[in-house]
């Protein structure tokens, strides 16, 4: 959806080609980037700087311009680099970040409250989530002192503060004692998994504190002077409550989000909507809202006599303005930047320098936080603006360029048809431009959303209007609703008008057909060679080649991409991972000819959760297809994420254990379960003891429990166990099994096994010595969360000569079979 902002400092195509703020940009980017990467010295970079400027003032005294210019961009470099390193790396000894554990540990903190507290609302109910979960609340606080046992200790640094529950007496600014349990935020424990404690480092958040009470949170003081994170937070709750005032409760937190950046109260469904149909740009305060806000304010005062000057001040100041209120995010700031520049040029009667004056914008958002450099939105923020710079003069230019007796045959028309030809041609120009941006950031949102939404190119365009009312009407709300009531009434039925003709079209598009597909997107040195691509022909116009020879550059490239992903897919040796996914279970059995087999996919704490670490897993590897899903037994810990996993990936075909289905009418999940399989059209088949399944020749997948017609006594003891042989080297899988299920497999002859998954988490009931006994493994894996005491567990199997691996610590653990060997590779190397 076109930036206004972007496009009005883009329409000059006669702009001279010196920009030099984008040599800066890349510069600071480039330091940026070693510094992340080659880990640098602080204080080696600012000697490093401070060289280059000493140097580029003697050429520049001297008269040596050129000379002087490229002297100034290493120093620009490695200036910046310092700046990140200061920025990412370097902390007070007394900070937080360095007395978390990956282990949770009770303590008592004294904070200050930076921001207001946010309220996450429940999710909807869904019978797959086993602990139900409530209301929460968020809040970012600064750490003053921690309790170390009987004494006070003083400590410095950030932390997100969880509580469950709400906490209606904190604000920004309060000085808080909380009782809560200290960690770290989460690090990826398994392939294809986000780094959430690197995204929390971009905020410099190193601690979590979770609490389980509000009661566990008592003011201490209050500032004596609001400042202003204060000001903002009363800024947001204000709007927010005014949003729901005027408008419809069903398009109220629609209407939040839109306009405040408030997501949180929002549902999943309508969260997943905006993600499946490309829109979700909408829900985030990003270039798009800020542009109109500023646009129709530009619009509004050029009908008054208000001076030039001053509406290029009242402009820049309310945009800016607009922009603190809503959080300041990456993407509104470079937007308020270019409104900022494009007034400045509105003032003097001169257009902008595009890409200098994005260049700026960039410059600001890398000097305010340089880690935002690898942030995803910001990335994707500047990349459609860039093209669409780079897109829109050639447009304009054909408008320009109109025959003379075309535009004297337009005039001659009667004025509606001049309205509806015009009108077709700016939706025309629309599809166009938003083509160019689909395509342009398809590679990076295939790469980090593994998604592809086709119907965005033509959703974007008809949701145009509407969202353009929406979000005008909303400020009106936002600026009169609360003095003027009547105009916030008609203002806010505008609105409400705007939001539902915006939200009916994507609810509908998300449900059509071929609208969006879920893929494992290209790898990383596609995506840089790409983009590198683009940035060489664009920054080096005597690299630019012929339309045919960039389509066939292009072209090539893509097929190579291609081809390296299809031969990447099949891992030529018998695979094994064992993903650490809590208290629960998921194990992704890959043969060597390509083919993917599941076994289990849940956990006790949150279906979602443990979908999306399941489907990174998968799409790390580069499969979209799940030839086979094996559920050990009927226990949601170990099928709830298959429902969410079904919308994701194309499942081939599900096998369960006998009286699976037996009995719906009892348990809720189960009966979800089997409608979501139902609902996907994936064959369901019961298989028992004697099955086997496809796993080349080399190989076999054999089913050894339980006896038709199943255990009935206990959902546990009726697990599926698979024994899967390649070779010389064996695996067994046994689910949850236990007595009496466990008793007949261990009276059969023993079954000798490399590497066992440990039966129910590690449990006592499992019998650790008497199962060790009877297969005798070499390696085992235990899939469980740090709370459960499995010491007897681990003494059992160390006793037998086992080396033990617990995911909780080590992460995922891949079992890697050849045909002569047999390796264990733990996502994190034991220490």
């Amino acid at each position: 959806m076109p930036d206004h902002a972007a496009i009005a400092v883009a329409t000059d195509s006669r702009a001279p080609r010196y920009q030099p703020l984008v040599l800066v940009l890349g510069s600071v980017c480039v330091g940026i980037l070693t510094d992340r990467y080659a880990r640098g010295w602080f204080v080696a970079w600012w000697l490093v700087a401070a060289a280059g400027l000493v140097l580029w003032l003697v050429a520049w005294r001297r008269g040596c311009f050129r000379a002087a210019a490229w002297i100034l961009l290493p120093a620009v470099a490695a200036g910046a680099a310092a700046w990140h390193h200061g920025c990412w790396s370097l902390y007070a000894d007394d900070d937080v970040g360095r007395f978390v554990t990956a282990s949770a540990q009770p303590v008592c903190a004294d904070v200050v409250a930076v921001q207001g507290p946010v309220r996450l609302p429940a999710p909807d109910f869904d019978p797959m989530r086993i602990i139900p979960a409530g209301d929460r609340t968020r809040l970012e606080v600064e750490v003053a002192g921690l309790r170390d046992g009987s004494r006070r200790r003083p400590a410095s640094g950030r932390a997100t503060l969880v509580v469950d529950g709400h906490l209606p007496g904190v604000h920004a600014g309060d000085r808080l004692r909380v009782f809560a349990q200290l960690s770290a935020p989460r690090s990826p424990a398994n392939p294809g998994e986000a780094d959430r404690a690197a995204y929390a480092r971009r905020s410099r958040v190193r601690a979590i504190l979770r609490s389980e009470y509000p009661d566990c949170v008592t003011v201490l003081a209050r500032p004596a002077v609001g400042g202003p994170g204060r000001w903002v937070e009363a800024l947001r709750r204000s709007g927010d409550r005014l949003m729901w005032q005027y408008i419809h409760p069903r398009r109220a937190a629609l209407a939040s989000a839109l306009l405040l950046g408030i997501r949180e109260e929002l549902g999943d469904d309508r969260n997943d909507a905006f993600l499946e149909t490309g829109t979700v740009h909408l829900l985030s305060i990003s270039g798009l809202h800020v542009g109109i806000v500023a646009g129709a304010l530009l619009a509004l005062f050029r009908l008054t006599p208000v001076p030039r000057r001053a509406i290029a001040a009242i402009v820049s100041g309310a945009t800016v303005a607009y922009t603190l209120v809503t959080g300041a995010e990456p993407p509104a700031v470079r937007a308020a930047v270019l409104v900022v520049v494009m007034c400045a040029g509105y003032a003097a009667g001169k257009r902008g320098l595009p890409f200098n004056s994005l260049a700026a914008a960039a410059l600001v958002v890398l000097a305010i936080n340089p880690a935002e450099l690898f942030s995803v939105g910001a990335q994707l923020s500047f990349l459609s603006v860039a093209g669409m710079m780079w897109f829109a003069p050639h447009w304009m230019e054909s408008r320009r360029e109109a025959d003379p007796l075309d535009r004297l045959i337009e005039q001659s028309r009667s004025w509606p048809v001049r309205i509806a030809r015009r009108l077709v041609r700016m939706s025309g120009e629309l599809v166009l431009v938003s083509a160019a941006i689909w395509l342009l950031t398809l590679p990076l949102v295939a790469a980090r959303f593994h998604l592809v939404s086709p119907v965005a190119l033509l959703l974007n365009v008809v949701i145009w209007l509407p969202v353009s009312i929406g979000v005008v009407s909303g400020f009106l709300v936002l600026t009169f609703g609360w003095l003027l009531p009547p105009l916030g009434a008609l203002s806010g039925w505008l609105c409400d008008v705007g939001l539902w003709l915006t939200e009916a079209p994507v609810d509908l598009a998300q449900s059509a057909p071929l609208s969006h597909f879920w893929v494992a997107g290209p790898a990383e040195w596609w995506l840089a060679g790409f983009y590198g691509i683009l940035a060489t022909m664009a920054a080096v116009p005597q690299a630019r080649p012929s339309r045919r020879c960039f389509l066939a550059v292009m072209a090539g490239w893509s097929l190579i991409g291609l081809s390296c992903s299809l031969a990447g897919r099949s891992p030529r040796c018998l695979e094994c991972t064992f993903l650490s996914v809590g208290h629960g279970c998921a194990a992704l059995i890959r043969l060597p000819s390509g083919e993917a087999i599941l076994y289990d996919a849940g956990q006790l704490a949150s279906p979602e959760l443990c979908a999306r670490t399941v489907a990174g897993a998968l799409w790390s590897r580069g499969i979209v297809h799940v030839d086979a899903m094996v559920l050990s037994h009927d226990d949601a810990d170990h099928y709830n994420a298959v429902p969410e996993l079904l919308r994701m990936f194309r499942v081939g075909s599900v096998y369960v254990p006998p009286l699976m289905f037996d009995k719906i009418e009892d348990s809720p999940a189960t009966a979800s379960l089997q409608r979501a399989l139902l609902d996907a059209s994936v064959p369901i088949h019961e298989i028992s003891a004697g099955a086997r399944l496809h796993a080349g020749e080399d190989g076999r997948i054999e089913v050894i429990h339980p006896e038709r017609p199943g255990v009935s006594r206990s959902d546990n003891a009726n697990s599926l166990v698979l024994a899967i042989e390649h070779r010389e080297w064996r695996i067994l899988l046994p689910g949850d099994l236990e007595p009496p299920g466990l008793d007949q497999i261990t009276a059969r002859p023993p079954w000798d096994c490399d590497v066992l998954l440990v039966p129910h988490h590690g449990s006592r009931r499992s019998d650790p010595p008497g199962l060790a006994a009877w297969c005798t493994p070499e390696w085992v894996v235990i899939s469980g969360s740090r709370s459960r005491d499995w010491d007897a567990a681990a003494t059992a199997y160390q006793a037998g000569g086992a080396q033990i691996f617990h995911t909780a610590y080590c992460g995922a653990v891949c079992v890697r079979v050849s045909s002569d060997r047999l390796d264990v590779v733990p996502f994190h190397p034991p220490r």
